[in-house]
């Protein structure tokens, strides 16, 4: 899953926990990237824009993570960003074993 599916499919669990997800370019930088907050009553988790689609699955996850979840269905490949922000974290390069050196 992509990215941008992940976004998706994260927003998707914040509609079903009765959050609505907007993706605004934020005109501050000091803002930061975004979060859970609520607006006139409505729970929104608001994410910068110019954030790239990693970073804003993590922002959405990590607000999801304040939200009650039982009951909804939380697809398996976006589960490890809730309350996290971030997926499954991969190595960045092979490892290989150790060599003595006399």
């Amino acid at each position: 899953m992509g990215p941008d599916e992940v976004v998706r499919a994260l927003s998707a669990v914040a509609a079903q926990a009765g959050a609505e997800v907007r993706i605004e370019p934020f005109q501050h930088a000091l803002a930061g990237k975004g979060g859970l907050c609520r607006i006139e009553g409505q729970l929104v988790i608001l994410v910068d824009a110019r954030l790239g689609a990693l970073e804003q699955a993590g922002v959405i996850g990590e607000a999801l993570g304040e939200l009650e979840l039982d009951g909804i269905d939380v697809p398996a490949e976006v589960a490890a960003y809730l309350g996290t922000g971030h997926g499954q974290v991969k190595p960045l390069v092979k490892l290989r074993p150790l060599r003595r050196v006399k």
